[in-house]
């Protein structure tokens, strides 16, 4: 064998032995590590299992059970109609659904605008009997239904119809009131007061319809009557002439209000002795039955005198 093939053959054992060595150390297995203790258990260790997840089931949306509107949530889109209520509804106050039974239904090709909103007649009835079968005519706004109610002359002529009491003071108690017609004082709106200075001028500038109403009844003014209270003052200013006699008088009379002694009724004369009874003696009183015969004047006491 040459030279050159032993050096060959040399060269190719070594690097198989090279390659034997390397396969070995990559295949040695490492360090062993003793495994951890575990705690003794009196029973065996159960594998944890997961529980089977239920299959989602499909809800339809119609499933919900629904509840009528209430009156706020109605308010959120129709505010101006639930503040009206709110603040004017008086016994419409309440659930809207109680009388818009239809609601978001109306078509303007239909034109069902009467079949969806409520009839006054369905709670009502027809309330003021057939002269008013439209109650819109007067209540022209059903959420606030007494606000405005015009006085037109339609509501005027059936007056006597719901207020038949005052109609009957005017007609027994004759004035010119009996001629007026009910809306040239209460021309404003149904339910109207009107104030007295409206049409007539006070008695007095310090005068109120307070003290117009102690004395005249509005349905009856010639029926004057009044309290022992009323000033003097109202009184002289139609008596003029008897209220200034008095006061320049120096007798008891003059402290005495007017409606004291005139306390019956306007224009009541009343008599000497339902004060003084019997201030003289029977043969004075016999002699002289007529208490003016010597006092004159009840406004302008004392006795007749000499000179005088």
């Amino acid at each position: 064998m040459g030279q050159k093939k032993k050096t060959a053959l040399l060269l190719v054992v070594l690097i198989g032995s090279i390659f034997l060595l390397m396969m070995i150390a990559t295949c040695a297995p490492g360090p062993t590590v003793a495994p951890e203790a575990k705690p003794a258990t009196s029973q065996p260790e159960t594998p944890v299992t997961e529980a089977p997840k239920p299959e989602a089931k499909e809800v339809s949306p119609y499933a919900v059970e629904l509840k009528p509107l209430t009156a706020a949530e109605c308010g959120r889109c129709h505010m101006p109609v639930f503040n009206l209520i709110k603040d004017e509804g008086g016994k419409h106050q309440f659930e809207c659904v109680n009388c818009h039974t239809k609601f978001h239904s109306y078509s303007p090709v239909k034109q069902n605008w009467k079949e969806i909103m409520p009839q006054c007649k369905t709670c009502h009835g027809v309330f003021h009997g057939d002269k008013f079968p439209t109650c819109s005519v007067c209540h022209s706004e059903p959420h606030a239904p007494k606000k405005q109610i015009a006085m037109s002359s339609e509501l005027t002529k059936a007056c006597a119809d719901c207020h038949a009491k005052v109609t009957d003071q005017l007609r027994t108690n004759v004035s010119k009131h009996t001629k007026v017609a009910c809306s040239t004082c209460h021309h404003q709106k149904h339910g109207y007061i009107p104030s007295c200075m409206e049409c007539h001028t006070p008695h007095t500038t310090t005068m109120t319809v307070k003290d117009c109403l102690a004395c005249h009844p509005v349905h009856s003014p010639l029926m004057i009557s009044y309290a022992e209270t009323v000033s003097n003052d109202l009184c002289g200013s139609c008596h003029k002439q008897v209220y200034d006699k008095l006061n320049a008088g120096v007798s008891k009379h003059r402290l005495v209000a007017c409606a004291k002694c005139h306390h019956s009724k306007h224009r009541y004369i009343p008599k000497c002795a339902e004060c003084h009874g019997s201030p003289h003696g029977e043969a004075l009183m016999k002699k002289f039955p007529n208490c003016l015969q010597c006092h004159i004047d009840v406004h302008n006491l004392p006795t007749k005198s000499a000179g005088k």
